[in-house]
């Protein structure tokens, strides 16, 4: 059962949004009849989602339970404990959980964990850095050669995937490898990438949740998702109504603390499922630069402001961002506040990444494209394979190990 203060889940769904902060009145059904009935229209969102990107991202409760269950088996050698720090290599969909965990890290664990985007490991990586290698697929190019670097300098390595040459790699040099689950886009794949790396952590000495806290997390995130899918009407489905505010605008989504990398979630799902522009950015940071860019506002009846609100954020941001919500106010630019469900930071960060997922997904149905394909991305990763053929030269680096 839920603890009776979240109880306010089934009676007061709009408490995690707090929606027409500026701009025109979306509430108003009247104002936006047609894509209302778009989205209440469930035969005619099957139609346009021919990829069923809404069954993968209304399994994410599954994959939440399914992933704390391969957690567990999860067992790390020794000699993984006495690590100076973690370093999550991963692009796209597999690298957004190295950001989350590192956001909540900060907040909970005195260990320096970083996220590496790209082909070459920084130079303090060595054998005293435990290196976790993410890639849904098992072939991400860029997280192959971050672990091929990784191993030859020593360190401590885990890898996370369904299969492909990472498996291979693993089960050749007797390296820690936890597989996952195959079938969904790597981006719909979230908690089974992103609960292991909490495992990780308290492998290795340091835990950031315990049992009780995920069983809690995850009844939170059953119960919401089923408020968001596509059975749940308008006035009653927060990421609809949040879709339909966003829809032909340039979102700008702006967050804080553990919640930095949810805001680029969010552009990401946006990109990604809706094949649509947005920004993101982060507080405070963005109040020393990007806050110039609101005293002389262009094409503002394009543009929509969503803040992502903690009830955890450093009291002093407080301020700071009831003037920037009142300077975006005044000019007349749409504005929505997303106040995540949840007594804990990650709870709060689930919840608003579901919400966020089904706001693309809605965004996707009403522009009628396919969320589920990825064609530019798929188009450019062959085109770039069949110049590389790194995969061939990953495989000889393995066979050239064997021999040795």
């Amino acid at each position: 059962m839920l603890k009776p203060a979240r109880k306010y889940l089934k009676n007061s769904l709009r408490g995690t949004l707090i929606l027409n902060r500026g701009g025109c009145d979306w509430l108003n059904p009247e104002a936006c009849s047609n894509s209302v009935s778009m989205l209440d229209d469930v035969e005619a969102i099957k139609m346009i989602d021919r990829g069923n990107m809404r069954r993968m991202i209304s399994s994410f409760p599954a994959l939440f339970k399914e992933a704390v269950t391969l957690s567990r088996g999860l067992s790390l050698p020794r000699e993984y404990k006495n690590v100076k720090e973690i370093v999550v290599c991963g692009m796209g969909g597999s690298a957004i959980v190295g950001d989350l965990f590192k956001d909540l890290s900060q907040r909970m664990i005195p260990l320096h964990v970083s996220v590496v985007r790209d082909y070459d490991l920084p130079l303090h990586v060595d054998e005293s850095s435990l290196v976790v290698a993410v890639s849904y697929s098992g072939n991400t190019e860029e997280t192959l050669e971050s672990f091929r670097q990784a191993y030859e300098r020593g360190s401590r390595i885990l890898a996370i995937a369904s299969n492909g040459l990472l498996e291979k790699a693993c089960l050749k040099l007797k390296i820690p490898f936890l597989s996952i689950p195959s079938g969904y886009a790597p981006r719909s794949a979230l908690p089974l990438l992103f609960i292991p790396l909490l495992k990780v952590a308290e492998e290795i000495g340091f835990p950031l949740v315990d049992d009780h806290e995920l069983a809690e997390a995850y009844r939170l995130v059953e119960e919401y998702n089923s408020n968001l899918i596509p059975e749940s009407p308008f006035n009653q489905n927060p990421a609809k109504q949040l879709a339909v505010r966003l829809y032909e605008k340039l979102p700008i989504i702006y967050s804080m603390g553990h919640l930095k990398s949810v805001a680029l979630r969010y552009k990401d799902q946006i990109n990604e499922n809706a094949k649509m522009r947005a920004m993101w950015d982060q507080l405070p940071e963005a109040n020393h630069n990007e806050v110039e860019a609101w005293e002389k506002i262009d094409f503002k009846e394009l543009l929509h402001v969503v803040f992502i609100d903690s009830r955890f954020k450093n009291p002093y941001l407080t301020e700071s961002i009831s003037q920037l919500v009142s300077k975006i106010e005044r000019e007349g630019v749409g504005l929505s506040i997303v106040k995540p469900l949840g007594e804990t930071m990650l709870e709060e960060m689930f919840s608003a990444i579901v919400l966020g997922d089904w706001v693309s997904y809605y965004l996707a149905i009403m522009r009628k494209v396919d969320p589920a394909p990825v064609r530019l991305i798929s188009e450019l990763k062959e085109k770039h394979d069949e110049r590389t053929r790194y995969s061939e030269k990953f495989e000889e680096w393995l066979c050239k190990l064997s021999r040795a």
